[in-house]
């Protein structure tokens, strides 16, 4: 598959020279953190010097935009009650579809922050696509089957998908992750099928986590948050030294 480190001779010099900056990903179901934890980071290594985005989908325009209402509006998943699709094939359906705007992201969104940032770091996870489409994929031929859905998704998604640098998968109960969305108020219409999908889906994430041992790092999540923040600052923080360790700081440069 893509790799994620790939040069961009037009990158201006920086802490990691002329060299593609470093991708990290924040991983987990629904109410583990991400958007807190990839905000603290960022603004960490801001304070250490770092030129450092924090991305989530950025802005979209002409057939993305399109893609992405209908996908938001008019779902081939049904969004209520036991949720699942009124044809077998809508699944992989649905799953190309989003891997099409995922497609989007990759090149014109995160590519372009990488050739203009030391870190960049992205506060919904690339794996939980993968998780999201294992679930669906899965929900009639079973778990067993995540090898053979997996190979098929890398297959697709290989000439453009960016592996991070390090993923963090913030290692959340479902079930406290689910007490966290009904805390937030997220609890709607939609509450049964989210329900029924958040275990199939962290199971999903879960496999994952055992296929990426060398990009995934589990972080418990049910602590306090500053201390997850610390634990994966200090993972990034050596993450970067081992890029360029002829540098122990950005301020060093």
């Amino acid at each position: 598959m893509a790799d994620d480190r790939t040069t961009h001779s037009t990158r201006p010099a920086g802490f990691l020279g002329a060299r593609q900056g470093v991708l990290i990903s924040l991983e987990g179901v629904w109410g583990a953190g991400k958007t807190t934890q990839a905000q603290l980071l960022g603004d960490h290594l801001r304070a250490q010097g770092y030129r450092t985005a924090v991305l989530h989908y950025g802005q979209r325009h002409g057939v993305i935009a399109d893609l992405s209402r209908f996908l938001d509006t008019r779902p081939l998943r049904r969004r209520h009650v036991r949720g699942g699709y009124d044809q077998p094939h809508h699944a992989v359906v649905d799953v190309l579809l989003r891997q099409a705007r995922e497609a989007r992201n990759h090149t014109h969104l995160y590519t372009p922050a990488l050739v203009e940032h030391d870190v960049v770091v992205l506060d919904h996870g690339v794996y939980s696509k993968f998780a999201y489409a294992l679930t669906v994929l899965t929900e009639e031929s079973g778990p067993h089957k995540f090898d053979h859905h997996l190979e098929r998704l890398r297959t697709i998604t290989g000439p453009w998908f960016l592996h991070p640098a390090r993923a963090f998968h913030l290692d959340l109960p479902w079930r406290l992750a689910r007490e966290r969305a009904f805390a937030r108020g997220t609890r709607g219409a939609d509450s049964l099928e989210r329900e029924l999908f958040l275990p199939r889906y962290d199971t999903a994430y879960r496999y994952l986590t055992t296929q990426y041992t060398d990009r995934i790092v589990p972080v418990p999540a049910a602590q306090p948050t500053a201390e997850v923040a610390r634990v994966i600052a200090e993972h990034t923080e050596q993450l970067l030294y081992t890029s360029n360790p002829r540098k122990t700081r950005p301020c060093d440069e």
